[in-house]
């Protein structure tokens, strides 16, 4: 894991050997971030693939981790699309850190890193109940436009511009 800040909660790029970090993470999780997470009711790390999870070279797949203590309370990851500048995007945090603004702070050091990379759009998805996950889509990118068929949301956010688009917005 490589350290990018420092403060009570710090910033961290995931490796490839943080899966032990990351199987004490997903246990602290509720049953229902678990699902809005994975639109699944995965019950065991196992089922979330994790070698899947573990799979970044921090250009066309990136996780950044927010540690507390030295132990996972939130990530957010990007994955491109094949010869793409867009890339599907995740978040999760854990329950007991919701609604602090961490997921926020999360998706601004990686669009940052995106947009490095050379990627200037997130495609998001979502349950259309997921209150927390819209709200926090309608404060970093207010413009986004969802469609909304079957109890999901999907949309297209643009991260181009400069590095404070979405530190803005939190």
């Amino acid at each position: 894991m490589a350290l990018i800040g420092t403060a009570q909660t710090a910033f961290a790029q995931l490796e490839a050997g943080d899966g032990q970090l990351l199987e004490r993470f997903f246990y602290r999780l509720s049953p229902e971030t678990v699902y809005r997470r994975f639109m699944s009711p995965i019950a065991r790390p196992e089922q979330a693939r994790p070698e899947r999870l573990l799979d970044v070279d921090h250009r066309d797949r990136e996780a950044i981790l927010a540690l507390v203590g030295g132990e996972i309370v939130g990530v957010a990851r990007y994955s491109r699309r094949a010869h793409s500048d867009a890339a599907e995007l995740a978040v999760v945090v854990a329950d007991a850190w919701q609604r602090q603004g961490l997921a926020a702070r999360l998706l601004s050091a990686l669009s940052a890193s995106a947009r490095r990379a050379g990627i200037s759009r997130f495609e998001v998805m979502t349950q259309a109940d997921n209150r927390a996950a819209l709200g926090l889509l309608r404060r970093l990118w207010p413009d986004t436009r969802l469609a909304c068929a079957q109890a999901v949301c999907e949309g297209t956010v643009s991260i181009g511009g400069n590095e404070h688009d979405v530190a803005s917005a939190y």
